[in-house]
C-alpha cells in the first residue's frame, strides 16, 4: 500500500528555519527531564543492607551494596541545532531481577533459595522515565505555542 506526502518538502524547509533560540531552548528541556528522571529514580532505588561476601560455594561474584543506583546513566546523544536527544538506562547487571522479580530460584543440587519478588511501581524505572516523558512533551508544547506554532493531538 503506497503512502502519499503531500508537503513534505515544505516541511522539512520549516524545520530547518526554525529559530535557534527554539531548537536551543527545546534541547535543554529534553536534556533537564532526562536528568530529572535519573534522579527520580536513582531516590527510590533501594540499597541493600546486608553484606554478602563470596564463600567457597558462591559462584556469582560478589558485588558492593548501591550497584542499582550507581548504575542508573543518562546519555545526551544528540544535541545541536536541529535537535536532542538523551537516554536514561540501568547499567546494573541485576536491574531485571529487581524491576521484574523472578521464579522460585534453586541451586544444583536442588536447594529452594526462594523467589524474588517483583519491586513496586513507584521503585521501577519505567514508569518513572514514562511520567517525566509526558511532563517533557507537555513543556515542549508549551514551548511551541508560546513561540506561536499551533498543536493539535491526532
Amino acid at each position: 500500500m503506497p503512502v502519499t506526502w503531500s508537503g513534505l518538502t515544505e516541511f522539512k524547509n520549516a524545520l530547518k528555519n526554525l529559530p535557534a533560540e527554539l531548537t536551543e531552548e527545546a534541547g535543554a528541556i529534553v536534556v533537564s527531564h532526562a536528568y530529572e528522571a535519573e534522579r527520580l529514580v536513582e531516590a527510590v532505588y533501594p540499597i541493600r543492607t546486608t553484606n554478602l561476601h563470596p564463600g567457597p560455594n558462591r559462584k556469582s561474584r560478589w558485588t558492593p551494596p548501591g550497584n542499582l543506583r550507581k548504575g542508573v546513566r543518562t546519555t545526551v546523544e544528540n544535541s545541536s541545532r536541529f535537535g536532542a536527544s538523551a537516554t536514561v538506562r540501568s547499567g546494573a547487571q541485576h536491574a531485571h531481577l529487581f524491576e521484574k522479580g523472578s521464579g522460585p530460584r534453586r541451586t544444583d543440587s536442588g536447594a529452594n533459595r526462594g523467589r524474588m519478588p517483583a519491586a513496586n511501581p513507584n521503585q521501577q524505572m519505567i514508569p518513572i522515565v514514562i511520567r517525566v516523558r509526558r511532563r517533557m512533551v507537555q513543556q515542549l508544547i508549551q514551548m511551541v505555542q508560546k513561540a506561536g506554532l499551533v498543536v493539535t493531538e491526532s
